[in-house]
Formats: structure tokens, sequence, C-alpha cells
């Protein structure tokens, strides 16, 4: 029994020495010197052409937007034109309970209006909006906010909007309302926003 500790310790030592040696190199006049590492080199972004311009793709194969300020003004005028159209329309949004999605009666009562305003104008498109206060994980609360804003599309459809004027977006966590640290806030950060699409 004292043969095979004896043995485990002889190799493990062995394993330890030639494991520091095993960087270094020998060079043709006798002497060793540690062998260089090769530089590390991040991957160039690819492009595809079939990605968009103003986009590129990254190496794990993720396009990602680049910072074109002719395209972020496009899109700061439109938000804007989308603010100035829904503030006009005067629709309302819907609250909901921590971690629910359920659509409580003043809820109801809400999208009743909404969608009787939706009636009155049959070719508006709408933009629902899913958002959650900040507790939670962003893929969780990505998760919350896409069943509320599909909730409230369903609760539209149901009161006779038709699906193809409908679309869900989910922001998660990453769009609050208001960001102070109180039930208040969070109150107001767990929302479907409805957006009127000009």
């Amino acid at each position: 029994m004292n043969y095979r500790i004896l043995c485990l310790l002889v190799v493990g030592c062995l394993a330890f020495l030639t494991a520091g040696c095993s960087k270094k190199s020998v060079q043709s006049d006798g002497r060793t010197s540690s062998a260089a590492r090769p530089p590390i080199q991040e991957p160039l972004p690819n492009l595809s052409l079939d990605d968009p311009s103003g986009t590129e793709r990254l190496s794990s194969g993720i396009a990602v937007a680049k910072n074109d300020p002719v395209t972020a003004r496009r899109l700061m005028d439109e938000g804007r034109a989308e603010q100035a159209a829904t503030a006009a329309a005067g629709l309302r949004d819907v609250y909901f309970g921590y971690d629910s999605w359920t659509i409580s009666e003043e809820g109801r009562e809400v999208l009743g209006r909404n969608a009787q305003w939706l009636r009155t104008h049959p070719g508006v498109q709408l933009k629902v909006e899913g958002h959650c206060d900040e507790r939670g994980s962003s893929t969780y609360n990505f998760v919350l906010a896409e069943k509320r804003a599909k909730v409230i599309m369903n609760y539209l459809t149901d009161l006779g909007i038709n699906r193809g004027r409908l679309a869900a977006v989910s922001y998660g966590k990453e769009r609050p309302f208001c960001n102070d640290r109180s039930e208040s806030c969070y109150q107001q950060n767990r929302r479907g926003h409805l957006v009127v699409k000009p």
C-alpha cells in the first residue's frame, strides 16, 4: 500500500515539474528560451451582402447596427412622430401587477375605450409595447413584457379590432417610464403602452 502512495507521489511530482518546462524550447546552441505566444487577434466583423446597409456582422454571426447619424436621426424623427400621434389620440396605458400579465378590471375598461377610438379610426396601425419594472433578469422581463403586449393584442382582437392593425413589441425593463426605486415608480413601469404608428 505504501508502494502505491509513493508511486503516485513520484508521478505527481514529475507531472508538476514537466508542466513548467513545456513552454520552453531548446535553441540550436543549447540554450532554452520561453516559447513566444502568437498575439491574440480579434476577429474582424464581416459583412454579408444580404444585410441592410448600416449593419455589420460580428464573428458570432450576430448582425448589429452601426452608428449611422442619418439612420439615428431618422429613428429619432419617427419616434417623435409616434409620440405626437399617440398623444393626439389620447390612448391610455394598461398597468399590470407585479410578475403578472393578467389584465385588471381597470385595464379592461381602458382597453374598451382604446378599442372604441380604434374603431372610429380604421386606418390607424397600433404598436403595443410591453414593459416591466427593473426587478428580475433582463431575459425574464423580456418574456414577461412580451406576454403583456400579446395579452393586450388578444383583448383588442376580442373587442373587434383587426389583428393585422396591431404589432407587439417587448422592451422588458430596458425603457423605464420612471427611474425611482419605489413601488409607485415600479407600478408605472409595469405597463402595456399603446403607440399610434403615423
